[in-house]
């Protein structure tokens, strides 16, 4: 079964290596298909990461607007080409963060991120986890470092490979599997302190 996942991600990929090269060449129609694409997965990460409705719209637009303006930078590397999309989003964010940051403003949470996390259709594995688990996850995933949350985001919720998080991050994959690790564990201590909490 993994085998014929690896296929269909491959022959995925090269689909849509194809499209970027039409949008390169023009095609506004492949950009276009492209943007369909990838919309909710991007705006899924980036609702994660900022917490707001409306600025994870404004963000992920802007995500497509810088993707559009660099297209003729874009190089096939063997990756996923999401991993183009989510290097810039993560700038993205960090531009996002900092601005916030700058205005004193605190980035509040939202309900419909517990609402992208309880969606089957977005993620897989939800439908075997209650409301109440899911809300303790997202508190969980809340306070962990930044670069823990990216990294378990883009693991577990976009299923990206570790060697296409280490493009993203800008770290080896080595690396990037330790990080890997280490928020796994991190995420689960805080789950285990929260349940005794629970218990309390």
């Amino acid at each position: 079964m993994q085998e014929s996942q690896a296929n269909n991600k491959s022959s995925q990929n090269r689909y849509f290596v194809e499209l970027i090269a039409r949008a390169q060449d023009g095609d506004e129609d492949a950009f276009e298909e492209l943007y369909n694409e990838y919309f909710t997965r991007l705006y899924r990460y980036v609702l994660i990461r900022v917490g707001s409705d409306d600025e994870a719209d404004d963000i992920t637009q802007l995500v497509f607007l810088k993707f559009y303006k660099n297209l003729t930078n874009w190089r096939d590397q063997g990756y996923d080409p999401s991993a183009y999309l989510y290097t810039i989003a993560r700038s993205v964010i960090a531009d996002y963060f900092r601005s916030k940051a700058r205005k004193g403003k605190k980035v509040e949470s939202s309900d419909a991120v517990l609402e992208i996390i309880a969606d089957p259709s977005q993620n897989l594995q939800a439908g075997v986890i209650s409301n109440e688990e899911k809300a303790n996850l997202y508190t969980a995933l809340q306070q962990l470092p930044e670069n823990y949350q990216e990294a378990l985001l883009l693991r577990y919720m976009e299923n990206l490979s570790s060697k296409e998080i280490a493009q993203i991050i800008g770290k080896s994959d080595v690396a990037t599997r330790k990080l890997l690790s280490r928020a796994v564990a991190a995420l689960t201590e805080i789950m285990q302190l929260q349940s005794k909490e629970n218990e309390v």
